[in-house]
């Protein structure tokens, strides 16, 4: 019996490991670009993909509105817009960092700052309610659904 009881404990343990490393058992359906860019001057976007933990360039764009995506601010919005696939809500990587570092924010805290305009395509903030932080670079992270 006890051997019984080990060979259970045994086998839960580690498909729980297993787990625990595989990304897919999260039910992560997308792949992850960053978007690098300077909220005063979009001339330029600079895009990365995650591969296995390690940012690849994927694409500069020189006119700020690349194949993949373009990020624009105005009349007091930024907007991020998918061109080529559906995306969750992304996330404002640097916005966040400064709320997390200035403003006392946790983990567990509400960081979600994008309007939804069109889902999966367009997203926006409100620059009155979340101005812009100090800085050239930016980074946006942005969740293509596969």
């Amino acid at each position: 019996m006890k051997k019984i009881l080990i060979v259970i404990i045994s086998v839960s343990l580690g498909s729980c490991t297993a787990g625990m490393t595989n990304p897919d058992s999260y039910q992560r359906n997308h792949e992850v670009f960053a978007v690098d860019f300077n909220p005063h001057n979009l001339n330029e976007l600079k895009i990365y993909k995650m591969d296995e933990g390690d940012w690849i360039p994927f694409e500069t764009t020189k006119n700020g509105n690349g194949e993949r995506y373009s990020i624009e601010v105005d009349n007091d919005f930024l907007t991020v817009i998918s061109h080529k696939n559906k995306m969750d809500v992304p996330t404002y990587q640097t916005w966040l960092n400064y709320a997390r570092e200035q403003l006392g924010y946790r983990v567990q805290d509400e960081y979600d700052i994008f309007t939804t305009i069109e889902e999966g395509y367009i997203y926006e903030i409100d620059l009155q309610e979340h101005p812009l932080i100090e800085g050239e670079e930016h980074r946006i992270l942005m969740y293509e659904l596969k």
